[in-house]
């Protein structure tokens, strides 16, 4: 066995292209990906052509592929929502799975393919150019329509006729069709789990609400896996960016032939893990649940019986927003106590067990109530995974993967446990200096600055970069004395400050 895997990612950021190769780094596995230039930018798609050549050459030094679906037929999730080609054009593309299916039959092959989200804002930077118009009425028109389908709500039905006056015939028509072409790629798909075709396919739900056409589709295709029999093959569940690691992960440990691990969740509040998280349909209890589900694992009743702790900082009353600075005052409040939360912590690692820590109490950025609290007490190489980023599904996902391979590491080592513990701990500190220090803290400083939009892309990133070092040695010297971290690289993978992009270095002082 060569301890590869191939991966398609849904674009070419680092945290779908970069972080799951840094995650199987830690098991002891590597992830081949294609090169940066080739998977598009934003809208522009990647070059789908190259990238079905690439797979064929590189299939054969794999011991398993994992294909986003986007990828393989648009050229990225963004593209998949801008895309114009026909469905028969489409879902043509398709071939390949079995193609490499027939040339490689041993080989695992799993795939991800997202429900078509819609997006509540007349931000069109990710959507079709008429989003900036109507973006809002066309969010409305598909809630209100799936509303009123599944309720019988008269006022639900006059919205969606008030909304039909607003919104101009052939842009309605574009978006459904659209929809439309998507959905029937994603029922198409089943067909090629059903032949063995594929092993796993998900279909993570991108930015999703209670009520919308995305639900509905949601819906009908967990009706169609129910009466094809493939409740285990095929996953539905929220999230997006992180899926890509999570199936690695879960491939990685199918590969080594170990029994997929348990977790015990734990709180910072009993009624937090129930609050709905932000940009998605469920509780964050139950998210946590869909990703351990999708890792192959289970969640057990005590600590004992786990491999892993799965601890979850979860908001008081309401999961905030720090990107769009929304609910802020509901997040630490007097319903949780991240005091007594992280004495627990403390306590299971001083008896040996794994801990990994997932903040979610608030979507894009970690608690800054918990992290200096938190690396005060625990220091970051005693940590079994770490994440705050974007939404509870993509924290969730990264998290529980990270956890799953220490865990790996930990029954069928195949890398010194010093090696394991500097990889984990570089992924750590990464994490930290994206999550924390860039999202929750350098992000609005810069955003208050009012550049974005005025400023090129250039003098853009050089603002960024400017507030963002010295606040980055600060934390370092602060919180992780024993590591040196040389940033190789600080970029903007979209030219926009909602996300940056690092590639360090880290070495282990002490």
């Amino acid at each position: 066995m060569n301890h590869t895997i191939l991966l398609l990612p849904v674009d070419a950021r680092p945290v779908t292209r970069e972080l799951p190769c840094q995650i199987a780094h830690i098991g002891g596995w590597s992830v081949q990906v294609p090169e940066e230039r080739k998977l598009g930018f934003l809208k522009s798609p990647g070059d789908v052509e190259w990238l079905h050549a690439w797979l064929k050459s590189e299939a054969e030094k794999a011991e398993g592929l994992v294909l986003s679906i986007d990828m393989l037929l648009y050229g990225g999730l963004v593209p998949s929502r801008v895309n114009t080609d026909s469905l028969e054009a489409v879902s043509a593309r398709l071939a390949i799975i079995r193609e490499l299916k027939r040339l490689y039959p041993a080989k695992s092959i799993m795939a991800f393919s997202s429900t078509m989200r819609i997006s509540n804002n007349y931000v069109n930077e990710e959507e079709k150019e008429y989003w900036s118009s109507y973006g809002e009425e066309l969010w409305s028109y598909s809630y209100y329509t799936h509303h009123y389908e599944r309720t019988g709500d008269v006022q639900s039905q006059q919205q969606v006729e008030r909304l039909l006056a607003l919104i101009p015939e052939a842009i309605l028509a574009d978006y459904l069709a659209t929809r439309e072409r998507n959905y029937l790629i994603n029922q198409e798909l089943l067909a090629y789990v059903e032949d063995g075709s594929l092993e796993l396919l998900v279909f993570p739900q991108d930015d999703t609400a209670e009520y919308g056409l995305n639900i509905r589709e949601q819906q009908l295709l967990e009706d169609e896996v129910s009466k094809r029999g493939l409740y285990e093959q095929v996953l539905i569940y929220p999230g997006a960016d992180e899926v890509a690691g999570t199936l690695v992960s879960r491939m990685i440990i199918g590969l080594e032939g170990v029994p997929f691990p348990t977790f015990y969740p734990l709180y910072s509040g009993e009624k937090g893990a129930l609050v709905p998280a932000m940009y998605e349909d469920r509780p964050l209890a139950e998210s946590a649940k869909g990703q351990i589900f999708a890792l192959g694992g289970c969640t057990v009743e005590t600590a004992a019986e786990a491999d892993l702790v799965l601890a979850l900082n979860v908001p008081g009353k309401r999961q905030g927003d720090l990107a769009l600075q929304k609910y802020l005052g509901e997040v630490n409040t007097a319903d949780r106590n991240i005091g007594e939360w992280l004495n627990r912590i403390k306590r299971y690692i001083g008896l040996g067990y794994k801990v990994a820590i997932a903040d979610v109490a608030y979507a894009n950025g970690a608690d800054e109530k918990l992290v200096p609290r938190l690396l005060k007490v625990i220091p970051v190489k005693q940590l079994s995974g770490f994440a705050a980023w974007n939404t509870a599904g993509n924290t969730l996902g990264t998290v529980v993967a990270q956890a799953a391979m220490v865990y790996l590491q930990s029954i069928k080592p195949s890398v010194e446990e010093q090696e394991v513990r500097r990889r984990l701990q570089e992924q750590l500190v990464l994490r930290l200096l994206e999550d924390y220090v860039y999202q929750s803290q350098v992000r609005q400083q810069v955003r208050a600055l009012g550049v974005e939009g005025e400023a090129s892309a250039e003098e853009l990133l050089r603002v960024v970069q400017d507030a963002f070092e010295p606040e980055a040695k600060r934390f370092m010297n602060d919180y992780a004395p024993d590591a040196h971290c040389e940033f190789e690289q600080i970029f903007l993978p979209w030219n926009r400050t909602f996300e940056i992009g690092l590639r360090t270095s880290l070495t282990l002082v002490k």
